[in-house]
């Protein structure tokens, strides 16, 4: 492994060395780690277009009925078909999400930390490991939500306390708690905002420690603090700029394509495409199909970004708190 770009760090790195590193090592595999994030990028990108298949007839239905009707309102059970559909759409597709995440994360998890300690695995090797241990690792994704739900309901109930004293108006409701209990909510809001921050920064090494070190959902978790502790500060920077080099690599991937698509939207027009031609409609198909493949791209780049940051960080962390890591690498295929 001594050809590896980037030779690994004989101590606790810097936040620029972190930044560097974790550049190298996702461009170095960046095909391994695209395609890994290929999976959940299509995967969620079907559903939602699955759900908006499934709608859409009922939605052309309901606009054709209000049409026939000489403006009356449609009925109220006819205006509520689609939401209910998509409430019962939504109760599938969310379970879906949280299966292919529990594949995905383990997966990119593995082949992140594997290519920062210089051993290239396959992309049938890094799903494998995600399939061995497929129950520990959705219930390592459910168990941080579960942090979240108690606040949640708590701030539910005080939203919905807030709503029926505005309800009520002025007869019941005292103007003094009015004026303080709206900057209350508000303050809530912003709370839970900023506790679901640290709460993903808790937890933000789970997935490579439980990985790395075959630790079961809990222990990832319990793992994944005592490497953050005192460090979630950097992270987040580390974080923060991942974040905007992501925003403006998909920025460019989407200006390009609305470029393109300004291009061949001026030559249909001097081509004289008209409206409803079978011409029209193979180019909106072919828009339509670009702007798919150029948001797969984009949530793929981010995936890979995100994830190997999360890899380096790890290890960062484990060498300031265990010191150099005296295990040999898993069996796999040098770089």
């Amino acid at each position: 492994m001594n050809d590896v770009p980037y030779p690994a760090p004989v101590g606790p790195m810097t936040f620029g060395q972190i930044l560097d590193r974790t550049y190298k090592v996702c461009r170095a595999n960046l095909k391994l780690f695209l395609s890994i994030a290929s999976v959940p990028s299509v995967a969620i990108l079907v559903m939602f277009v699955a759900i908006f298949a499934c709608m859409a007839p009922m939605l052309f239905a309901q606009i054709a009925a209000a049409q026939a009707s000489d403006g009356q309102p449609p009925s109220l059970s006819a205006g509520m078909l689609p939401s209910v559909f998509a409430l019962a759409l939504l109760v599938v597709i969310y379970p879906l999400i949280f299966v292919v995440s529990a594949l995905y994360m383990p997966a990119a998890s593995y082949a992140a930390t594997q290519a920062d300690r210089g051993v290239k695995v396959t992309f049938g090797k890094a799903y494998s490991v995600a399939r061995t241990h497929f129950w520990r690792y959705l219930w390592l994704l459910i168990l941080p939500v579960l942090y979240v739900i108690v606040p949640l309901i708590a701030i539910g109930i005080i939203v919905a306390a807030a709503a029926v004293l505005l309800h009520l108006g002025n007869s019941n409701a005292d103007p003094a708690t009015m004026f303080f209990l709206i900057p209350l909510i508000a303050l809530l809001y912003i709370g839970m905002i900023v506790y679901c921050i640290l709460l993903m920064l808790r937890f933000a090494l789970a997935f490579p420690a439980s990985v790395e070190e075959g630790l079961t959902a809990w222990a990832a978790l319990q793992r994944s603090a005592r490497l953050t502790k005192g460090a979630k500060g950097r992270i987040f920077l580390v974080l923060l700029v991942v974040y905007a080099v992501m925003y403006v690599i998909n920025l460019i991937f989407i200006m390009a394509f609305m470029f393109v698509a300004a291009i061949v939207g001026g030559i249909a027009v001097m081509a004289h495409v008209s409206q409803g031609s079978p011409a029209f409609f193979i180019l909106i198909g072919l828009a339509a199909l670009g702007y798919v493949l150029v948001l797969v791209a984009c949530t793929a780049i981010s995936y890979a970004g995100y994830i190997t940051t999360f890899a380096v960080v790890y290890h960062d962390q484990r060498l300031r708190i265990d010191g150099p890591l005296l295990t040999a690498p898993q069996p796999g295929e040098a770089v």
